[in-house]
């Protein structure tokens, strides 16, 4: 009869506590317990890991500190990651039950917003040499108008011509400005003088447009049929550049330690960010549990999980809310039983687990108490690649063109007031010249 611990850490122990002390306990490791008694044909009783220790420890901690101090207990059927204060502690099975590497859990991103849509196709430089072009050939146009109104030039002119000479410069530089735009547009409008010099200047600030015009029309309807994904958190780097996703540690694993002891490197940077808010800094995975869900942070852990994760996520959404990294440029990790230190125990269940694990029995329960099979849209690259395919234009996609009409809507509005202060003031001032 052997007595052992269980705690939560799925998809491998899945600890469910009910009433009057009572609990549940599903999963991998139960799996790997049950083929293991009916091969040694031994017997065995699982118990709850104390709740108050797992708060003020830690659940692994928890764990450590129950089997090295409780004279009843023989060892903890999860498997662990060797580290030199484990081995210290406790005595372990040479053999692995389990082989995996780390990942990020972390919240699939949206779509970007297509608020400002209409800047992006240029960069900001571009949009500066836009803008200084457009000034420089409007400058240019008002220019030879002025010397088209010298007495030299006048001669030729049509009546339409002279008539346009009458107005003053800003005049000039407005109706040209609206010339030049509305060639930007694709509008077009009449030529402003039939002069060569002219003419030649329209003529090359049109072929120059067409390009231009053709590029920024080309991006914008690309951009607004096809979704464009904010660019997702894919390494540690990522996660710490992040703005809008923050880091969870668990202080009781490996990788936990590891950044919460980091002298330099991105570790550190981790580290001090998680540090800024304790909150963050776990040993209970219900309450990592409890913060993922919020789609606020990310979590460093074994890929099995996070891949559990996600699959339950999706089973219990309908869509994937939530994305497991490739994994981090850490070496695998070989995770062992547990045994009271001294327990020759450990060494007894080797050839078990060499044989278990060429069966390939683990592997089989691994994948189904993951469920990637049932959420195979979160796991498919290709397809999710194929999914970004045109569809409909939606008004959120064209919440930029409504931006424009806004800001144009409000400019017209102010200069319409200042035209009627304006025209009021003017009305206003020859009754006062008359009454004096």
């Amino acid at each position: 009869m052997f007595l052992l611990y269980t705690h939560q850490n799925p998809p491998f122990d899945v600890f469910v506590r009910g009433p009057n002390g009572t609990f549940t306990f599903t999963g991998v490791a139960l799996n790997i317990l049950q083929w293991m008694a009916d091969y040694y044909n031994f017997t065995y009783t699982l118990v709850a890991v104390n709740q108050t220790l797992v708060d003020k420890y830690g659940t692994h901690e928890a764990s450590f500190y129950q089997l090295i101090n409780d004279k009843k207990i023989d060892g903890i059927p999860c498997a662990f990651f060797l580290t030199q204060d484990r081995i210290n502690r406790m005595d372990y099975t040479s053999y692995f039950v389990w082989v995996d590497g780390l990942s990020l859990i972390v919240p699939k991103p949206g779509e970007e917003s297509r608020l400002f849509a209409f800047t992006g196709p240029f960069q900001p430089n571009v949009w500066l040499c836009i803008l200084i072009t457009i000034i420089f050939i409007v400058g240019v146009m008002t220019v030879f108008t002025l010397f088209y109104n010298n007495p030299i030039f006048t001669t030729s002119n049509t009546d339409e011509e002279n008539a346009k000479m009458k107005q003053k410069t800003s005049s000039y530089f407005s109706s040209y400005m609206i010339y030049i735009v509305n060639i930007m547009t694709n509008q077009g409008g009449r030529e402003a003088f039939q002069r060569n010099s002219f003419r030649v200047l329209a003529g090359f600030w049109l072929l120059g447009a067409m390009v231009l015009v053709n590029s920024y029309s080309g991006i914008v309807i690309s951009s607004l049929t096809v979704p464009k994904m904010i660019p997702p958190i894919q390494t540690l780097d990522d996660l710490a550049a992040s703005k809008d996703v923050e880091i969870i540690v668990r202080h009781d694993t490996l990788i936990g330690e590891q950044i919460l002891q980091a002298k330099n490197g991105v570790y550190k940077v981790l580290g001090d960010q998680a540090r800024l808010n304790p909150n963050r800094i776990l040993g209970d995975p219900f309450k990592v549990n409890a913060l993922l869900v919020t789609r606020k942070y990310a979590f460093p852990f074994i890929q099995a999980f996070n891949s559990w994760f996600v699959a339950q996520q999706y089973k219990k959404d309908g869509q994937c809310r939530f994305h497991a990294t490739k994994p981090l440029p850490v070496p695998l990790g070989y995770y062992s039983w547990l045994v009271k230190k001294g327990n020759k125990n450990a060494q007894l269940f080797n050839p078990g687990l060499v044989k278990l694990w060429d069966s390939g029995l683990t592997y089989f329960w691994a994948n189904k108490a993951i469920g990637k099979d049932k959420a195979t849209e979160c796991f498919d690259t290709k397809r999710q690649k194929n999914s970004a395919k045109q569809v409909a234009i939606r008004l959120v996609d064209l919440t930029s063109a409504f931006l424009i009409l806004g800001i144009g809507l409000g400019l017209a509005t102010i200069s319409f007031l200042q035209e009627l202060i304006k025209s009021k003031f003017h009305h206003r001032r020859p009754r006062l010249i008359s009454t004096n």
